[in-house]
C-alpha cells in the first residue's frame, strides 16, 4: 500500500529540511512519534539508524529506520528495518516552489497490523503531520526574518 501526501509550505527547502530531516524534531510534528533515540553520528548519513517510539491507531510500538538515500535539503529516504512496518520505506521530498517549498511524504509497504480503511487513516495522519510541520517551519522562518 503506497500513500503519498504533499502540501505547500511557506519556507525554503533548507528551512524545511532543518526540521524534517532531524529525527530529534520528529515528536514536534509527527503525531505517531512520541520519543526518538537518534544515532550517535549524522542522522542523514547512509546507513544511519534511528529508533522511534510511539504508535498509530491506538497501538503502541517502536520502529527503526535506516537511511538509504539522502540529497541535502531535497530528499531523505529511509527503510523500516524493525517494527510493524518492517520491509517498507518512507520518503521525504522537498522541492522549491516559488519562495517556498512543496513537501511530500511517501509511505511504501504494509504494516503488520491492518484495519479496514487503513489507507485513509494513514493519509489523514500524514496530512496532519505535514500541517504540523508547515506550522512549525513557517513560524520559525518568520521569526528569523
Amino acid at each position: 500500500m503506497d500513500v503519498e501526501v504533499s502540501r505547500s509550505v511557506a519556507a525554503t527547502p533548507p528551512q524545511v529540511a532543518q526540521v524534517m530531516f532531524d529525527p530529534r524534531r520528529d515528536p514536534e510534528w509527527i503525531g505517531g512519534a512520541k520519543a526518538v533515540d537518534p544515532p550517535a553520528g549524522s542522522a542523514t548519513q547512509i546507513g544511519a539508524r534511528v529508533r522511534r517510539h510511539g504508535g498509530f491507531l491506538a497501538k503502541k510500538f517502536s520502529w527503526v529506520t535506516e537511511v538509504v538515500d539522502h540529497v541535502p535539503d531535497r530528499l531523505l529516504r529511509m527503510s523500516f528495518v524493525e517494527g510493524p512496518m518492517k520491509g517498507g520505506e518512507v520518503r521525504y521530498r522537498i522541492e522549491p516552489q516559488g519562495a517556498g517549498s512543496r513537501v511530500s511524504i511517501l509511505n511504501r509497504g504494509t504494516a503488520s497490523f491492518s484495519v479496514p480503511g487503513m489507507k485513509w487513516f494513514l493519509r489523514r495522519s500524514v496530512a496532519a503531520d505535514l500541517r504540523r510541520l508547515a506550522a512549525l517551519v513557517e513560524g520559525s522562518s518568520h521569526t528569523r526574518g
